[in-house]
């Protein structure tokens, strides 16, 4: 009958041989493990986290609707938006109305939208618009407002326009570490004495 297996006895000499073999692959295989088990783990640095802004796909027009959702203010006037200019800082205008009784010209306020720019500092720049809007509807206040904010008589307008506006935004968008006015930032307190003063009606 044909063998099915065959085992092979080796003699004495190839036998030590083997087993010196096998000896020494022991030996390789623990010290393997024994530089694996002692070498520093270096960390492979993952992927930084990826934020998608709340704004990414929208065009300025609707980008400046949702911002819009961030405003408290009550007193809303038409919104036109576009895109800013390349290299641009004017962030935006207001068109007031005239002093008197609607109806008006065409009163609005325009917000230049820079493609980065987040829903939060987009409602800054808005509500910096609505607080021109507020200030122009009766600018009697206006020596009130230099004292209460501690500006000198005959302040131009551009500075104290300003300024109004920034409390105006301090007040009715989200909190911002940005101040845009040449100004003094006002407080806590200076903001609630300034809202109750100045603002019941916004």
């Amino acid at each position: 009958m044909r063998d099915i297996s065959r085992r092979r006895t080796p003699a004495p000499g190839r036998l030590s041989a083997v087993f010196a073999v096998a000896g020494a692959a022991v030996l390789v295989a623990v010290a393997s493990l024994s530089f694996q088990r002692d070498r520093p783990v270096v960390e492979t640095p993952g992927a930084p986290p990826t934020t998608t802004s709340a704004l990414t796909g929208l065009d300025p027009q609707a980008r400046c609707d949702r911002a819009a959702g961030l405003v408290t203010a009550r007193r809303r006037w038409p919104m036109v938006c576009s895109w800013r200019t390349p290299g641009g800082q004017l962030q935006g205008q207001a068109f007031p109305p005239p002093p008197g009784d609607p109806p008006f010209d065409d009163p609005h306020i325009e917000i230049y939208v820079d493609r980065s720019q987040s829903a939060e500092d987009l409602a800054r720049a808005i509500a910096h618009e609505l607080g021109h809007m507020h200030h122009t509807r009766d600018p009697r206040f206006v020596p009130a407002w230099l004292a209460a904010r501690g500006l000198p008589r005959g302040t131009a307008d551009e500075i104290w326009t300003e300024d109004y506006a920034e409390v105006f935004a301090a007040l009715f968008a989200p909190p911002s570490e940005r101040w845009r006015a040449t100004t003094h930032r006002p407080t806590d307190a200076d903001l609630a004495r300034l809202r109750a003063s100045f603002f019941g009606d916004a």
